[in-house]
């Protein structure tokens, strides 16, 4: 299996559904009370490892797939807008957003114009039009991409920044779970609401953590992607 889809989206995926299998594994015990007489508290063991299994086993493409384009919908594009206008790569060759310095702005500049053909544009032209300057710069982006696909820590980043928004998506619908599993709970009694109050409370921090985490390693591979780009002869 590829090294991104095993961990940028397979990982994720199983792991934003764990809070959700150790509660449907507890309420398993009391779905089948029969198995108290027979194996004891060995029941609680095999139902979470039984549990987990078919977590594990069910997270196929199609899961991973919804869980990447929840992430999209909801947190990717919203933070870094669909046409990539917000993205790291695009804002760090905005003139306007000087995160990068005027000399080393240029130096890229002139090698995307010797690589690529492409003439990123200047800061006249961007005042100018900032809609036009972001849309070459997309596309000059893209291509330096390309031009640096085979770097291997480059693709590390990439995958770190895919665990994150992938695992968002899992989380939103792990929550989703677990307050099914709540409601539910209000008829049945299955679990205790301490249990269900943690399991929620730990995976709403663990997703603002990793929303939190996806700009950051945004910004860290889009830093990364410029400096391949220019040390590439």
């Amino acid at each position: 299996m590829d090294k991104y889809i095993r961990i940028a989206r397979i990982y994720p995926a199983v792991l934003g559904m764990f809070p959700t299998c150790i509660l449907l594994a507890m309420c398993m015990g009391k779905w089948f009370p029969q198995y108290q007489t027979l194996i004891g508290d060995v029941k609680w063991i095999l139902c979470l490892i039984g549990g987990t299994a078919l977590v594990s086993v069910s997270v196929g493409y199609l899961v991973s797939e919804l869980f990447k384009e929840t992430s999209k919908w909801l947190f990717q594009y919203p933070l870094f807008k669909k046409d990539e206008t917000e993205m790291p790569t695009t804002k760090m060759l905005l003139w306007q957003n000087a995160v990068i310095s005027p000399a080393y702005h240029k130096q890229i500049a002139a090698k995307v114009k010797a690589t690529f053909g492409i003439k990123l544009p200047t800061q006249e032209e961007e005042n100018a039009d900032i809609g036009m300057a972001q849309k070459v710069i997309i596309e000059a982006v893209s291509q330096i991409r390309q031009n640096c696909r085979g770097d291997e820590i480059l693709r590390q980043y990439n995958i770190e920044f895919g665990f994150c928004r992938n695992y968002l998506g899992a989380s939103v619908w792990s929550i989703l779970f677990i307050i099914i599993i709540g409601i539910v709970n209000i008829f049945y009694g299955w679990l205790s609401w301490w249990v269900l109050s943690i399991a929620l409370v730990l995976q709403v921090l663990l997703m603002v953590c990793c929303y939190r985490l996806l700009e950051t390693r945004g910004w860290t591979y889009a830093k990364y992607l410029f400096a391949t780009f220019m040390g590439k002869k």
